[in-house]
């Protein structure tokens, strides 16, 4: 081999290295976006979980005191109370 052909070999060598390399490092920058993005996305949804899961106790809670004897007396005074007035 020639000393030309040896320096088109080494060239054409060195071009498709570095086409490969790029093409790796955006393939690599594309996943991290995406596991970003993901991972942002799965925060998102965790918080709307426990969002949703404190209102759920706090209904639990109003249930409680609405179907509680306390809070049936007072209604029923009231009631007696505002038909008195008529």
């Amino acid at each position: 081999m020639t000393q030309e052909k040896m320096r088109k070999v080494i060239a054409a060598c060195v071009s498709a290295a570095t086409v490969l390399l790029v093409l790796l490092l955006s393939f690599l920058i594309y996943q991290w976006v995406t596991i970003a993005v993901y991972n942002k996305r799965i925060a998102e949804l965790e918080a709307d979980i426990a969002y949703w899961e404190q209102m759920v106790k706090e209904a639990d809670t109003d249930l409680e005191y609405y179907q509680s004897d306390f809070y049936l007396t007072q209604a029923v005074l009231e009631l007696q109370m505002l038909q008195e007035k008529k």
